[in-house]
């Protein structure tokens, strides 16, 4: 019995022509992989990208909400949005600064949420006179236009044996919200 333990003159180059062989497939396995991983994408992508020709309002107003939607905003955080995009340059530069201390891999969108949080009243608040002023300056306008048309048309035209659209009905029960009266033919 021999016991010496001992090592082949050719064992090291066999050891290292194995592991470049090893090393070599390692290296064909990544070519191989990513050229998968680019083909995935290539038929995940769409082949046509879809673009509407003329956007409607209510699609800006979707594609614009959804990407809010998807980083965590809701509904409720609308009137405050509205009150933070109308601060001057200024203030709204000071108050990213301030909310975004904290850790550097901090997303903007949390930046942005806690802006929102940061004064969320008196937006929120800014944000529904905004909205107010400008519903007000399209009734005004309507109204115009309505008092503009002749006066026999007002008072006895076929538009009165007409149902109520939506709208009008809308408009009459915010105003008798807002002036605390009655519902009229309730």
């Amino acid at each position: 019995m021999n016991s010496q333990i001992y090592e082949s003159d050719d064992e090291p180059r066999k050891t290292r022509t194995t592991i470049a062989g090893a090393d070599r497939r390692i290296e064909e396995l990544d070519a191989q992989r990513a050229a998968i991983a680019e083909r995935r994408r290539a038929l995940i992508e769409p082949t046509e990208k879809v673009i509407a020709a003329n956007p409607t309002s209510m699609h800006h107003k979707i594609t614009l909400g959804g990407v809010m939607v998807n980083a965590g905003f809701q509904a409720a955080d609308a009137d405050a949005l509205a009150g933070l995009l109308d601060l001057e340059a200024n203030a709204l530069a000071e108050r990213i600064h301030e909310a975004a201390n904290g850790p550097p891999e901090k997303k903007a969108a949390a930046v942005l949420a806690d802006l929102l949080d940061f004064r969320q009243r008196e937006l929120a608040s800014h944000g529904l006179f905004l909205s107010w002023q400008k519903r007000l300056a399209l009734y005004l306008e309507d109204r115009a236009e309505w008092l503009a048309r002749d006066e026999e048309f007002r008072l006895h035209g076929e538009w009165r044996n007409a149902e109520m659209t939506a709208d009008q009905r809308w408009l009459i029960r915010v105003t008798c919200r807002v002036l605390r009266i009655a519902m009229p033919g309730h």
